[in-house]
């Protein structure tokens, strides 16, 4: 996988290539707003957050948005955290990849399934029938927009009305964090949030 964009961290060469964290890359586009904690407070104040909160007119809204979004939906959370997990590889999105990492562990989601979705093996053995609909669902809506009569057929033995429809949501929610990240050139935190836990 490549993160072309945002900027050099010293994160673990395990979780990002150790080219992103010794390359010289362009300085970022988007300032990081202070203080957005005074916003809302809920959600850790991460460079991702404070690069959107310069849409002060969209901010407050969308980080209760997000905040409804870490809590519990008929979508599983693993199948989400994975799903996140791909929309930041198929974006090439450091960011997105690196701080949902922290966020899949917490979750159970294990270093080999980490390693082979990052390798683009979503076919793979360790994942269970429904993830791999979840990850090809997720892949045609990321790239076609309309999954296709066959994808989203495979979908429905799996995940009812509302579980795709928050798919949809997830899917959606971070093709547009990781265009904030990247075209923003979003630098990384020094070290990725703790795992929040909204039950």
């Amino acid at each position: 996988m490549t993160f072309p964009r945002e900027r050099p961290t010293t994160a673990p060469t395990s979780e990002v290539p150790e080219h992103i964290v010794t390359e010289k890359l362009p300085p970022a586009r988007l300032p990081l707003v202070d203080n957005i904690s005074e916003t809302f407070d809920k959600l850790p104040p991460i460079n991702l957050f404070r690069a959107a909160a310069n849409a002060r007119t969209l901010y407050p809204a969308f980080i209760q948005y997000m905040y409804l979004l870490f809590k519990p939906l008929e979508l599983d959370g693993r199948i989400e955290r994975l799903i996140v997990l791909y929309v930041g590889k198929l974006s090439d999105c450091v960011y997105i990849w690196r701080q949902n990492v922290v966020v899949a562990k917490s979750l159970g989601i294990t270093q080999e399934e980490i390693d082979t979705l990052e390798k683009n093996d979503t076919q793979a053995d360790c994942f269970s029938d429904a993830q791999k609909a979840a990850f090809r669902f997720a892949e045609e809506a990321f790239r076609l927009i309309e999954v296709s009569d066959e994808v989203y057929a495979e979908t429905t033995r799996f995940f009812g009305p509302q579980a795709i429809t928050e798919l949809l949501y997830v899917v959606g929610t971070y093709m547009l964090l990781a265009r904030v990240a990247r075209t923003g050139r979003v630098p990384l935190d020094e070290t990725p949030a703790a795992a929040t836990s909204l039950n």
